[in-house]
């Protein structure tokens, strides 16, 4: 909404300290409404909230566990996303979701579970981060990275989530330093061309989860569009343009992708290339009728990787007991 009130500013003449003094407001400030910028004159206030709605997002719920609390938003139009603010040490990081379910039809994810409604706009992005920081403000915390993980596929959005990008990264609005900012991508390989030209140090993590074509299809549907072979040299090209290296999701599921073969086949796949492996262990919901693997099970996968000098880390599941982990942002409301 700060480019429909920025223009209303200049169309009716106002000085430019104002349209300064609303940046302040809204991304440093983190105001809630109209009535609490008090450095506005009590007219120019009553203006706004005449013409404007200043967030086009209301807030429905919070739930928390001591690492994560996810927040439900409901749009103007009665759909619903969620977003989920990981707490891990100083780091407060944002995942935010990109559209209303998602298309790609992932079999173990919950978000492609429900039929895809539509993108969101730059402003539902942005919103999702500036209501989280007014919850920060009241901890004199602000958020310190954000990751494009949540509902939707970030690319088949992508010119409002490259702007969103900018607005984050604005140092007269949220400030965050692109490499404190990630997109996750199910591998749309055009796209992933366009964001490597991007001018901003933005990192990139493609959703891998099998190292065949065959059982990356069976549970990634978009593989047969972009298979792996193509895939992964747009990511040894996106690492050649950018100088930074493809981290590369790997849910380890029960029984499907996870054993020994599976690991040394991804690193047939990935040895040798400049990448992160990122291990994440299967959340189970309602959505899929997968399993969890056993702990000695993902640390000798892990084993295997770093043996052949591929760089991988586990990320162990958070946010589980809300529905905030990863893949469960299902939208139950």
């Amino acid at each position: 909404m700060y480019k429909e009130i920025e223009q209303y500013f200049q169309e009716n003449n106002l000085p430019k300290f104002r349209i300064n003094q609303l940046e302040d407001l809204i991304f440093k400030q983190f105001v809630s409404s109209f009535d609490e910028m008090s450095t506005f004159p009590k007219s120019l206030r009553e203006q706004l909230n005449e013409k404007f709605d200043l967030f086009t997002l209301s807030l429905v719920e919070t739930k928390k566990t001591k690492d994560t609390v996810k927040f439900v938003f409901k749009t103007k139009d009665d759909n619903y996303i969620e977003s989920v603010l990981i707490l891990h040490d100083k780091r407060r990081t944002v995942c935010v979701s990109s559209q209303i379910f998602c298309a790609m039809g992932c079999k173990f994810c919950a978000t492609g579970a429900k039929p895809f409604k539509r993108n969101l706009t730059v402003n539902e992005i942005v919103e999702q981060v500036l209501f989280i920081s007014n919850y920060l403000k009241n901890k004199n915390e602000r958020v310190t990275n954000i990751v494009y993980m949540g509902m939707g596929e970030p690319f088949m959005n992508y010119d409002n989530v490259i702007e969103s990008i900018r607005i984050f990264n604005d140092e007269n609005k949220f400030n965050i330093g692109a490499r404190h900012i990630v997109v996750s991508t199910v591998g749309i390989i055009p796209k992933i061309k366009e964001f490597m030209n991007f001018n901003l140090q933005v990192k990139l993590a493609i959703s891998l989860h099998a190292a065949n074509n065959k059982l990356r299809s069976e549970l990634m549907p978009i593989n047969d569009q972009y298979p792996l072979k193509k895939l992964i040299e747009a990511g040894d090209q996106f690492t050649k343009k950018t100088n930074k290296k493809v981290s590369y999701e790997y849910v380890l599921i029960k029984n499907v992708n996870d054993s020994e073969d599976h690991a040394n086949e991804l690193v047939k796949l990935l040895k040798g290339k400049l990448v992160h492996v990122n291990l994440i262990v299967y959340n189970p919901h309602e959505f899929a009728n997968f399993e969890k693997p056993s702990k000695s099970v993902v640390d000798k996968f892990k084993k295997i990787l770093n043996s052949n000098n591929i760089e991988s880390s586990i990320r162990h599941s958070i946010g589980d007991e809300i529905s905030g982990a990863c893949g469960q942002l299902a939208g139950k409301n």
